[in-house]
């Protein structure tokens, strides 16, 4: 994937002092082996060859994870970057799991939080790897103009302006979408921000239209409240600085989605649950109304149980299968890992995405080819 040359985010006036921070700041799918032969050749695409580690594996592709370059402790982030070392990391990680190709982003970053940082901080590193990643941006900069606007409840056509002009940048950059945003993301321990924002707030129906207009998608990070509602009584919740009362936001997403139906909106962390609302029947009835709605899988044990894809022994919940292969054009796997330098503690163990095996595992074969690699470069324009 080329790049422009010297070209670097210029960020709006009111983000001037904060772009300035930025830029200076396994066993696994074995059964698809067989199932799936020929996908993903490096015959279509020279530079994607795979590494050693990859010779005559199949891979997938990962579209949602973060590259974090920050060094030291995280109390004490602050003091260097070492993206390169996080990008080796990534790779090493990567093959040992069989993801041929690891989308990568900023997380959704808010004003006033450290070591904030832009898609452009790890761009250098990701390139010596051709092939094995694509990036989104937004989180460092877009993500934190709606935060800022949702609180103060004040747009303008200035503030629209530098908004729309950030996100053309990115692309120019080489984005291949917006993200990570976020429209209802909670605390999880007292140093976590809490983030809410409208899903159908001016910004964000914006970079739908933008997003649209250079036929990229947008991935949002958003717990389900169907309604007003207190906070859920689950200790990881309580245990943040969350509100007690939160609004309902699945009206206002349905407002997003159906804004502009050329924006692709993917709906991050399916799987994943921290108010017991994301169940399956929601998720049927959204992907049901809404052709432009997609969603990625999250593996993990630390939510509503409920609602999670997995019973007992990693075994697919039957409702769960029924709606994959009701939409199976619509799900990706995207397994929020935490790549890092190894000198930090801001490393996440790789156990993130070895379930994902044992989803694709247990789906029809054309099924999981879809899951695995085409929707994938279907909803990015993945050329890899």
């Amino acid at each position: 994937m080329r790049r422009p040359q010297k070209q670097t985010i210029r960020y709006p006036v009111e983000e001037e002092k904060m772009g300035r921070k930025l830029l200076s700041a396994s066993p696994a799918v074995l059964l698809l082996a067989v199932l799936i032969p020929g996908l993903m050749m490096a015959a279509e695409n020279p530079t994607a060859a795979p590494s050693p580690a990859l010779a005559g594996k199949i891979g997938y592709i990962d579209v949602h994870n973060h590259l974090f370059g920050m060094t030291g402790q995280r109390s004490v982030f602050g003091g260097g970057t070492d993206y390169p070392g996080a990008a080796r990391a990534a790779v090493s990680q990567m093959d040992g799991l069989e993801i041929r190709t690891a989308i990568v982003m900023p997380p959704p970053f808010t004003e006033g939080q450290r070591d904030v940082f832009e898609a452009d901080a790890f761009l250098a590193a990701i390139d010596k790897y051709p092939g094995r990643f694509a990036f989104m941006g937004g989180g460092g900069t877009l993500n934190v103009m709606i935060q800022k606007a949702a609180r103060s409840g004040k747009t303008d056509p200035e503030m629209h302006r530098r908004f729309e002009e950030q996100a053309d940048r990115l692309i120019a950059l080489g984005a291949v979408g917006f993200g990570e945003m976020t429209a209802e993301h909670f605390s999880l321990h007292p140093s976590h921000p809490y983030e809410t924002a409208p899903p159908d707030h001016p910004l964000f129906l914006l970079l739908a239209d933008i997003a649209a207009r250079h036929d990229v998608p947008l991935d949002l990070h958003m717990e389900a409240i169907p309604e007003d509602m207190p906070l859920p009584d689950i200790d990881r919740v309580k245990a943040g600085n969350n509100p007690p009362q939160l609004k309902g936001n699945i009206p206002a997403f349905e407002r997003l989605l159906a804004h502009n139906r050329k924006a692709r909106i993917i709906w991050a962390h399916a799987g994943w649950d921290n108010t017991g609302f994301r169940t399956v029947r929601l998720m049927d009835e959204l992907l049901g109304r809404h052709p432009n709605l997609y969603m990625t899988f999250k593996f993990g044990r630390d939510s509503v149980k409920e609602n999670r894809l997995f019973a007992p022994g990693q075994k697919l919940k039957p409702e769960w299968l029924a709606l994959i292969t009701k939409y199976p054009e619509r799900f990706m796997i995207g397994c929020d890992q935490f790549f890092a330098p190894p000198q930090t503690d801001m490393r996440r163990p790789p156990g993130r995405a070895e379930p994902a095996q044992a989803l694709l595992s247990q789906l029809p074969p054309e099924t999981a080819r879809k899951i695995a690699v085409e929707n994938p470069r279907r909803v990015f324009r993945l050329k890899m």
